[in-house]
């Protein structure tokens, strides 16, 4: 487990074959989700949101996973599976969006300093409620029908992921596959990305921070503590976009719900605080998306096939 209760990444062992190893860890990030989903059936709203979150983090894993076997299995099969993937997760995104607003708000009101500035946060949380945005306030009965649409679904992927011929998975073409991704990131981080840009394109970029993140995570048996190195730099990465993200969504909430302040200067409190947080996670990004990204793609690639043996290939 790793913190925070939601499982870690699978990995393969490299010592065996590698066809059989992904089709393993796929099914197994698939038993996760499945297993996530069936938790979901407590009325604490916590408890509720972690099986939320369990969930989603399973199927990015598998999502990443799935991305490295693309053109190793039959193009048919691979395509639907990436878009029932991605279907569920579009399906879990609003309730994940709106659980995590308490979070927020939580983190807001232990940090800021000042009297006005912590009533603001305070505020924004009654109005939310009010405005019934926050879980504490919903009936929970459409997401309980939501996650059990999802949990049959993971089931039927399942049924199909076990028919599929992995055979021709092997380490040089999932090898291909990182050489690609890495290329795609370090492209987005180092030719394209300007700090007096319009930041929040980079969110564009966060899907293929974490992609390559979980992909480099199930493979790390290769080398568990150059890897892991990786794997801890690029999510630096994905979690200052992600909290940026997160604020974003705040930020979206305290417009739709302007009318329901007290007063304006509250809400540009609100709001002021939000932006100042936005500007330095987006900074911090793209810094640390330069610095994880800095090794040129034949060094990176050349890591990687000197690490993994072909012997379990």
């Amino acid at each position: 487990m790793s913190r925070g209760g939601v499982p870690s990444a699978m990995s393969i062992d490299p010592d065996r074959p590698v066809s059989e190893e992904f089709r393993r860890v796929l099914l197994e990030e698939l038993d996760l989700a499945i297993a996530a989903c069936e938790s979901h059936g407590s009325w604490e709203v916590r408890r509720r949101s972690e099986a939320i979150r369990r969930t989603r983090k399973a199927l990015k894993r598998f999502r990443a996973v799935l991305d490295l076997v693309k053109g190793s299995v039959p193009a048919e099969d691979h395509e639907a599976m990436r878009i029932a993937a991605r279907d569920f997760g579009r399906r879990l995104s609003p309730l994940r969006d709106r659980d995590v607003v308490l979070d927020l708000l939580d983190d807001l009101g232990e940090q800021v300093t000042g009297r006005r500035r912590r009533e603001a946060v305070r505020t924004t949380g009654a109005v939310l409620s009010a405005a019934k945005a926050l879980p504490v306030t919903r009936d929970h009965r459409e997401d309980e029908a939501i996650i059990d649409e999802v949990r049959h679904g993971l089931e039927d992927l399942a049924g199909r992921l076990r028919s599929i011929d992995f055979e021709a998975v092997d380490r040089d073409a999932v090898i291909d596959r990182f050489d690609r991704a890495w290329r795609h990131v370090r492209h987005r981080f180092h030719d394209e990305v300007d700090e007096d840009d319009d930041l929040s394109r980079l969110h564009e970029n966060r899907k293929r921070v974490i992609r390559l993140q979980l992909g480099l995570a199930a493979i790390r048996g290769v080398n568990p503590g150059a890897i892991r190195r990786d794997v801890r730099a690029l999510k630096e990465v994905a979690s200052a976009l992600g909290r940026d993200r997160d604020l974003s969504m705040l930020e979206a909430l305290v417009v739709e719900h302007a009318a329901r302040f007290p007063d304006p200067d509250t809400r540009r409190r609100i709001e002021t605080e939000i932006a100042d947080r936005r500007r330095r996670l987006q900074r911090d990004a793209i810094r640390a998306g330069r610095d994880a990204s800095r090794r040129p793609p034949v060094k990176f690639r050349k890591r990687l096939e000197k690490w993994w043996s072909p012997q379990g290939g």
